[in-house]
Protein backbone atom coordinates (compact mmCIF):
# COMPACT_ATOMS: atom_id res chain seq x y z
CA UNK A 1 0.00 0.00 0.00
CA UNK A 2 1.36 3.24 -0.95
CA UNK A 3 0.70 4.81 1.99
CA UNK A 4 2.70 3.08 4.26
CA UNK A 5 6.08 3.09 2.07
CA UNK A 6 8.48 4.53 3.74
CA UNK A 7 11.25 6.11 2.53
CA UNK A 8 15.17 6.73 3.20
CA UNK A 9 17.66 9.17 0.98
CA UNK A 10 20.93 8.47 1.23
CA UNK A 11 23.25 11.46 0.19
CA UNK A 12 26.79 10.89 0.42
CA UNK A 13 29.75 10.20 -1.57
CA UNK A 14 31.43 6.92 0.11
CA UNK A 15 30.00 4.23 -2.10
CA UNK A 16 30.45 1.78 0.97
CA UNK A 17 28.70 3.84 3.32
CA UNK A 18 25.76 4.17 0.70
CA UNK A 19 25.75 0.40 0.37
CA UNK A 20 25.45 0.14 4.19
CA UNK A 21 23.34 2.38 4.79
CA UNK A 22 21.15 0.82 1.93
CA UNK A 23 21.40 -3.10 3.49
CA UNK A 24 20.31 -1.50 6.91
CA UNK A 25 17.47 0.69 5.91
CA UNK A 26 16.09 -2.18 3.80
CA UNK A 27 15.98 -3.95 6.26
CA UNK A 28 13.74 -1.81 8.54
CA UNK A 29 11.55 -1.80 5.69
CA UNK A 30 12.01 1.36 4.13
CA UNK A 31 12.07 2.14 0.53
CA UNK A 32 15.86 3.65 -0.26
CA UNK A 33 16.67 5.93 -3.01
CA UNK A 34 20.54 6.79 -3.08
CA UNK A 35 20.82 10.99 -4.15
CA UNK A 36 23.33 13.32 -5.06
CA UNK A 37 22.06 17.15 -3.74
CA UNK A 38 19.21 17.86 -1.97
CA UNK A 39 18.13 20.05 -4.33
CA UNK A 40 16.46 16.56 -5.51
CA UNK A 41 13.91 16.50 -2.68
CA UNK A 42 12.73 19.71 -3.41
CA UNK A 43 9.80 18.49 -5.69
CA UNK A 44 9.48 14.95 -3.67
CA UNK A 45 7.73 16.38 -0.23
CA UNK A 46 5.30 13.54 -0.01
CA UNK A 47 7.82 11.12 0.25
CA UNK A 48 10.15 13.07 2.75
CA UNK A 49 7.23 14.09 4.88
CA UNK A 50 6.90 9.71 4.80
CA UNK A 51 10.82 9.01 6.09
CA UNK A 52 14.10 10.38 6.53
CA UNK A 53 17.02 11.49 4.93
CA UNK A 54 20.73 10.65 5.81
CA UNK A 55 23.59 13.01 4.81
CA UNK A 56 26.96 13.40 4.77
CA UNK A 57 27.38 16.83 3.65
CA UNK A 58 29.45 20.45 4.86
CA UNK A 59 27.79 22.39 7.29
CA UNK A 60 27.87 25.43 4.36
CA UNK A 61 25.64 23.18 1.90
CA UNK A 62 23.36 22.98 5.02
CA UNK A 63 23.43 26.81 5.65
CA UNK A 64 22.79 27.32 1.33
CA UNK A 65 19.47 24.74 2.34
CA UNK A 66 18.81 26.56 5.28
CA UNK A 67 14.96 26.35 4.72
CA UNK A 68 14.75 23.05 3.73
CA UNK A 69 16.77 21.99 6.60
CA UNK A 70 14.16 23.65 8.83
CA UNK A 71 11.47 22.63 7.44
CA UNK A 72 12.46 19.08 7.76
CA UNK A 73 14.92 18.93 10.36
CA UNK A 74 13.03 16.49 12.20
CA UNK A 75 13.70 13.67 9.46
CA UNK A 76 17.44 14.95 8.81
CA UNK A 77 20.14 12.47 10.06
CA UNK A 78 23.47 14.09 9.38
CA UNK A 79 26.03 11.57 9.36
CA UNK A 80 29.86 12.44 9.60
CA UNK A 81 32.85 11.31 10.53
CA UNK A 82 34.41 14.18 12.44
CA UNK A 83 31.83 15.97 14.92
CA UNK A 84 33.63 18.12 17.46
CA UNK A 85 31.64 20.38 20.06
CA UNK A 86 32.20 23.43 18.12
CA UNK A 87 30.62 21.69 15.04
CA UNK A 88 27.80 20.22 17.20
CA UNK A 89 27.10 23.51 18.56
CA UNK A 90 26.81 25.21 15.17
CA UNK A 91 24.41 21.99 14.02
CA UNK A 92 21.91 22.47 16.52
CA UNK A 93 21.86 26.15 16.12
CA UNK A 94 20.94 25.84 11.97
CA UNK A 95 18.43 23.10 12.98
CA UNK A 96 20.19 20.04 12.87
CA UNK A 97 19.34 17.43 16.20
CA UNK A 98 19.99 13.95 14.93
CA UNK A 99 23.70 13.53 14.30
CA UNK A 100 25.34 10.43 13.90
CA UNK A 101 28.97 9.69 13.82
CA UNK A 102 30.45 7.61 10.95
CA UNK A 103 31.13 4.17 11.24
CA UNK A 104 27.33 3.84 11.46
CA UNK A 105 26.42 2.02 14.06
CA UNK A 106 22.49 0.46 13.09
CA UNK A 107 21.49 -0.06 16.73
CA UNK A 108 22.26 3.84 16.87
CA UNK A 109 20.40 4.58 13.69
CA UNK A 110 17.66 2.50 14.56
CA UNK A 111 17.04 4.39 17.78
CA UNK A 112 17.13 7.43 15.74
CA UNK A 113 14.51 7.12 13.33
CA UNK A 114 12.73 5.04 16.24
CA UNK A 115 12.30 9.11 17.11
CA UNK A 116 10.92 10.02 14.52
CA UNK A 117 6.99 10.42 13.91
CA UNK A 118 5.66 8.74 10.82
CA UNK A 119 2.29 9.47 9.37
CA UNK A 120 1.48 5.77 9.46
CA UNK A 121 2.22 5.75 13.66
CA UNK A 122 4.24 2.45 13.31
CA UNK A 123 7.92 1.97 14.38
CA UNK A 124 10.63 0.84 13.31
CA UNK A 125 10.91 -2.67 13.57
CA UNK A 126 13.77 -4.23 16.42
CA UNK A 127 15.93 -7.42 14.82
CA UNK A 128 14.37 -10.66 15.93
CA UNK A 129 16.84 -11.38 18.51
CA UNK A 130 17.24 -9.76 22.00
CA UNK A 131 19.03 -6.11 21.56
CA UNK A 132 20.34 -3.50 23.20
CA UNK A 133 20.15 -0.35 23.16
CA UNK A 134 23.40 0.81 25.00
CA UNK A 135 25.39 3.50 22.92
CA UNK A 136 28.30 1.77 21.13
CA UNK A 137 30.70 3.22 19.12
CA UNK A 138 32.42 -0.13 17.92
CA UNK A 139 30.70 -0.41 14.70
CA UNK A 140 29.36 -3.05 13.21
CA UNK A 141 26.12 -5.29 13.53
CA UNK A 142 26.86 -7.41 16.62
CA UNK A 143 28.13 -6.18 19.77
Amino acid sequence: METRTRWAFILDQDEFVRLSLNKILKKYGFRVEEIDDLSELEKRKREVRKGVILADVEIEALERWLPFVKKWGERFILISPLITDEINLRLKKIGIRRILKKPVEPRILRRMIRGISFPDGKKVEAEKRGESYRFDQKGGEGA
